[in-house]
């Protein structure tokens, strides 16, 4: 079997669709858009999540299976037990945010009164749902049947103490020691300063916080509205002494959704643009020859095949992110190109033939290369739909099934356009040449007999002539290794995680709720749950020494408090024991023999009111003979940077894993934190898969492992350096970079694949000729794309970091690509000796 079957078969294949289209081209334009006029009617149905935040947390690995564990070990009915210490994931609250006008202590009178009347005001406000209204204390977590309370609003009857400091505050936590039951004043208090004693002497910002009943679906869609009904209420609040801001994450939901329902009726400026722009491109200095209305039905192939793709997931019944409106915008700045690959091969084909005969021609020469980009582009986003986040799969699933019907449309509705502009051709080439027998003065110009395009011959002719220079080879060379070396370097120092002051225009509201929340309630956020996995006799003291061990190596990280804010069921049961109370309740039980131990654990200490709460940290085994699976918490100090959580998150695992019995480690916004650990990870696979895939694609469409490994290095070269100017550029490693960089490793192999195509079988043996020839066959097309890719997706841009990070990242990549397939490629190539290449067996 002739190693290039492969090839050779697609060829025949291709060649024969050409011809059938050639013969009946109205089927091939017909039928697609009955198909996509089907799927059309799906879309409006289209289910459509627009909280991205939830979105961009991970839905398998470490930090999910750890949360899926506690939550089914441990239980949380914020209906009937609340403590925000217990919770896995970020809550479903409502919060807002004051400082003074002007600046300065919250600790005044007028202020806290204000805070007050704010508080009655978000209490008092009520929904209509079903008949019936809804308001906070109908909704809302509940500690021992009563709603949650802020801890300032309880402690608002000594306002002229706390003012006047007669009734101390501690900070972060007020524990007491003897009921165990406490206060977080850090809920409400922001930038402070205490004294030696961790009092507060002055808050720069107060909090209000509203935790709702999560734990009960039902009450979901209320929560939401009455949350949308709160915000919107105390956006339009005069406030005399404050000034307010409110939830940012609420806050960037809602832009979000403003942001999209802008950008929506924007498709139609980059459609009218590309259609002009792929019009003007696709002109030539013979009337005869020029194919302006098929620039514009190169738009309407890709439209179609959006429309179709969103349709028929729809069907399917995947949902939709508000973020894949980038993905019409891709499709159509990215995917045309292969139309300028078929308009090009459609030209170098013999003009005398018939129509059928010249689509033959184009498709064989064409098919395959427009095959292997397409499988390479399908290929980079079913990597991408195996990440861990849902908002990246779901604009892969989207992209992915774009991809394809873009390839299916290009073949059949586009080419039958080109059908029928062929015999269009025809006709005008057949009445031209009769009126020319006619006259007598009748004189043909090399202009006009010519069958070479000046804009395809201007890269043969000139850019092709400078690059056979042996001077700029070695100068095309240098220029690949120090762009490497930048892009190399830059992604060593790229940062990862969501930079959240970034996401929107340093003067924004938002932006200035953010830095204000990571400014003054970053300081102690969610603690970290420390849960041991794993059956241990608790009355072994060289057991309890272990865990003493475990929770001092916690707390000696930066970042972490000290050991008066850890709580520890074990540590609050033994201080129980010394206590007067136990010397009576506890008489009889031996604390050194285990059953004992546990005995008076369940039967006297958890019984106690204020002890109540160590019950939902502690799971016993179904005779309450062992301690399964138990919990702590330890408290986080002053992580102010997206880096430094990481970083902690990464040394908490590590000390983890050290231990002989299993310890798992997780906090409500370790989801948050793990994305910048996942995305890093995620993205070196990508790079690694695909790069591997896309030279099996090649030593099998192109059987040339020469030609595999030169496109593999181009696609690698093109991500190392794109991610290296993204740092460069400010861009950080995170989850809206990752689904641009998917979209780089498959637009980055189509350009160098068509040029590699080009060059191994064009029919010159001469390595310079070769190169000029695929520069004449492919270079227009790449130019074309590269400047339709770089001017539509201007379009998208707006003052917003995901949209920003769109676009440069697209920008890099075309220009990169464009770079490597242009000149290193066919540089390169040329420098090669024909032995290792393989020999066209195909006619030009």
């Amino acid at each position: 079997m002739k190693v290039d079957c492969v090839r050779n078969r697609l060829s025949i294949v291709f060649r024969k669709l050409g011809r059938l289209i050639g013969l009946h081209p109205y089927y091939f334009i017909i039928i697609p858009i009955l198909i996509t006029a089907s799927f059309s009617a799906f879309i409006f149905n289209i289910n459509t999540i627009s909280n991205v935040i939830e979105l961009a947390f991970a839905d398998s690995g470490k930090v999910y299976n750890t949360k899926k564990f506690i939550d089914k070990t441990f239980p949380f009915n914020t209906s009937k037990f609340f403590d925000p210490a217990r919770y896995t994931h970020i809550p479903n609250f409502v919060f807002v945010i004051f400082t003074r006008k002007g600046g300065g202590d919250m600790l005044e009178k007028d202020v806290l009164l204000e805070i007050s009347s704010v508080d009655q005001l978000i209490k008092n406000i009520t929904i209509h749902h079903e008949g019936v209204q809804i308001g906070y204390s109908d909704i809302c977590a509940r500690v021992r049947e009563k709603c949650f309370e802020n801890p300032i609003i309880e402690k608002f009857s000594e306002i002229d103490n706390i003012v006047q400091r007669k009734k101390k505050l501690k900070y972060p936590v007020d524990i007491d020691p003897l009921t165990y039951s406490y206060q977080i004043y850090s809920l409400n208090f922001g930038a402070v300063i205490e004294d030696e004693n961790d009092f507060i002497q002055t808050a720069n910002a107060t909090r209000l916080i509203y935790f709702t009943d999560d734990s009960n679906k039902k009450k979901h869609d209320m929560i939401k509205r009455w949350r949308t009904e709160v915000y919107n209420r105390i956006r339009n609040h005069q406030f005399k002494h404050l000034m307010c801001f409110i939830d940012n994450y609420w806050s960037i939901e809602q832009q979000n959704v403003h942001l999209v329902e802008n950008i929506k009726p924007m498709i139609g400026a980059p459609i009218a643009f590309i259609s002009v722009f792929t019009a003007v491109m696709c002109m030539s200095n013979n009337w005869a020859k020029s194919k302006p209305l098929l620039g514009a039905e190169s738009v309407v192939s890709a439209g179609l095949a959006v429309v179709s793709s969103f349709g028929f997931m729809s069907v399917v019944g995947v949902p939709n992110s508000i973020w894949n409106i980038t993905i019409p915008f891709l499709v159509l700045v990215t995917e045309i190109d292969d139309a300028f690959v078929l308009l090009a091969c459609w030209r170098i084909s013999n003009p005398k033939h018939k129509v059928h005969k010249r689509m033959e021609e184009t498709f064989g020469e064409a098919g395959i290369s427009i095959t292997l980009t397409s499988l390479t582009n399908l290929l980079s986003y079913c990597v991408g739909i195996m990440s861990s986040f849902p908002l990246i799969k779901m604009f892969c699933y989207y992209s992915a099934t774009s991809i394809v019907f873009t390839f299916l449309y290009q073949i059949t509705f586009f080419a039958g356009c080109m059908a029928l502009s062929g015999h269009s051709e025809e006709k005008q080439r057949q009445n031209t040449f009769r009126f020319n027998l006619e006259d007598i003065e009748y004189s043909t110009t090399e202009e006009e007999t010519s069958t070479d395009e000046p804009t395809m011959a201007f890269f043969r002719d000139k850019l092709g002539r400078i690059l056979c220079i042996s001077t700029m080879k070695i100068i095309v060379i240098i220029v690949y290794f120090l762009n490497l070396s930048f892009g190399i370097w830059g992604a060593l120092t790229i940062t990862h995680g969501i930079n959240y002051t970034k996401l929107y225009p340093q003067k924004s509201v938002i932006t200035q709720g953010i830095r204000l929340y990571y400014n003054s309630f970053s300081r102690y956020g969610f603690p970290y749950q420390i849960v041991i996995n794993s059956t241990l006799d608790y009355s072994d003291l060289n057991v309890q020494r272990n865990i003493d061990e475990l929770l001092k190596k916690f707390e000696s990280l930066p970042h972490i408090a000290d050991s008066r804010f850890t709580v520890s069921w074990l540590k609050y049961y033994k201080e129980f024991q010394n206590h007067p109370l136990a010397k009576y309740s506890l008489r009889g039980y031996n604390m050194s023999v285990k059953q004992d131990f546990l005995d008076g654990l369940r039967n006297v200490f958890l019984k106690f009111k204020s002890a109540e709460q160590f019950t939902n940290d502690i799971a016993f085994n179904s005779d309450g003979s062992d301690i399964l699976t138990s919990r702590f918490y330890i408290l986080v100090n002053d992580t102010l940077s997206q880096a430094a959580e990481m970083e902690m998150l990464k040394t908490l695992w590590k000390i983890a894993d050290e231990f002989d019995f299993p310890v798992l480690v997780h906090a409500a916004l370790t989801s948050l934190y793990e994305q910048g650990i996942i995305i890093g990870r995620t993205i070196r696979d990508l790079f690694w898969i695909t790069s591997l895939l896309v030279m099996i694609l090649c030593i099998v469409i192109i059987p040339n492992i020469v030609v595999a490994f030169l496109v593999a290095i181009s696609v690698t070269s093109t991500i190392v350096e794109t991610i290296g100017y993204m740092s460069l550029w400010g861009i950080n490693m995170d989850i809206f970079s990752m689904m641009s960089l998917i979209l780089c490793v498959g637009f980055c192999v189509n350009y160098p694949a068509h040029m590699s195509y080009a060059y191994i079988f064009s029919l010159y043996q001469n390595p310079n000729e070769r190169m000029k020839d695929s520069l004449y066959r492919i270079g227009y097309p790449i130019c074309q794309g590269s400047l339709s890719t770089i001017l539509g997706i201007l379009f998208v841009y707006r003052d917003m970091y995901a949209l920003i990070v769109f676009v440069k990242i697209v920008f890099l990549i075309a220009i990169e690509t464009a770079f490597h397939a242009l000149m290193f490629i066919p540089v390169v190539f040329s420098l090669i000796p024909p032995f290792f290449l393989v020999k066209a067996n195909n006619k030009i």
